[in-house]
């Protein structure tokens, strides 16, 4: 996938312009990089939400 075709998809699934996505510099990740970091780029947000203290029970 080239950059131009990442940043149409990424526009087309966003509503954004394609302007604004490589404003904020969406691009493809090497293959083995992708694969190392494929755990810490997830977010259990509900995992998250239970570490974090209760102050008003």
């Amino acid at each position: 996938m080239s950059p131009c075709e990442l940043e149409r998809a990424v526009a087309e699934a966003t509503g954004e312009t394609r302007r604004e996505i490589r404003r904020r510099g969406f691009q493809l990740l090497p293959e083995t990089e992708a694969a190392d970091d494929a755990e810490a780029t997830v977010v259990d947000w509900d995992a998250l939400e239970a570490e974090r203290p209760v102050l008003f029970p």
